[in-house]
């Protein structure tokens, strides 16, 4: 019989790690690999497609996938759900599902209450900012506070990631548009968390704290970046009246002698005609 585990950590990666556990067990210990190449792959493909020829769920899954904004939140939700135990890690994911949901059904009213008000603009791209904080701030918490911290962020994520797939929705009423960006993001929150469970070691418990660290100051900067109003450029200068000052070249830089000026102030004499001679 195997010892009684260590440390909670290790509780959290070995649940697959058993060399007697059934072939089929096995095989989904690769779900994780297999997602990220296939996905790989249909990104690449999808690419390859004109643009103008791809449908609103292409569209959609690329919305997700290609926007750091969206994707970097859900690559460290991933890792997060990858780094806790099995129980809170299912319970991370039916929550972020939650989120979701809420962010879709309440997405109306969220929107109206951004767009009410000064900044528009800047405001209406803070949901990739706010989540890439708040994962940033699970990774970078130690291993107990992130067992508590995960349930909120993983709720935010999800209500962040609809209301971000809405706001970049060209088609507005295509559901195919949503279908996509959503499942983009389960992809990525799947392919991730079990890609990194499946090749987690303790010593990369730093790299996660690291990898939070840095989220924390994407999120502060793009909010940053949106929400501080940028120096206005001033107006050029009214030209001054002609009448006080002297036009570029006006200056001769070959001044005439005080006897060429005599002659230019004398009258011109009329010379005796040829002709009349």
């Amino acid at each position: 019989m195997r010892s009684a585990l260590s440390s909670p950590q290790e509780g959290s990666i070995s649940w697959s790690s058993d060399e007697r556990a059934w072939p089929e067990v096995q095989v989904l210990r690769w779900i994780g690999p297999i997602a990220v190449i296939a996905a790989l792959a249909g990104i690449a493909v999808i690419q390859l497609h004109p643009v103008m020829d791809r449908s609103m769920l292409e569209r959609g899954a690329l919305s997700v996938i290609l926007s750091y904004q969206r994707a970097l939140p859900l690559l460290g939700l991933g890792c997060a759900l990858a780094t806790v135990r099995s129980r809170e890690a299912a319970l991370g994911a039916i929550l972020a599902v939650v989120g979701l949901w809420l962010g879709f059904a309440f997405r109306d009213s969220l929107i109206n209450s951004v767009v009410s008000g000064s900044a528009t603009t800047g405001r209406l791209g803070l949901p990739g900012p706010v989540s890439c904080l708040f994962v940033g701030l699970v990774l970078a918490a130690p291993l107990r506070l992130r067992a508590w911290l995960l349930p909120p962020t993983a709720i935010l994520v999800g209500a962040m990631l609809a209301i971000g797939i809405k706001l970049v929705d060209p088609s507005f009423h295509d559901p195919n548009f949503l279908r996509g960006g959503v499942a983009a993001g389960v992809w990525l929150v799947g392919a991730v968390g079990l890609t990194v469970h499946l090749c987690y070691r303790p010593w990369l418990g730093i790299g996660m704290r690291i990898l939070g660290s840095w989220l924390v100051a994407i999120g502060l900067m793009l909010a940053a970046s949106m929400l501080v109003p940028r120096p206005a450029i001033g107006s050029l200068p009214q030209p001054e009246p002609a009448g006080g000052l002297e036009r570029p070249g006006s200056l001769d830089l070959f001044p005439d002698s005080p006897a060429a000026g005599d002659r230019k102030s004398r009258p011109a004499q009329p010379g005796p005609d040829p002709l009349l001679q």
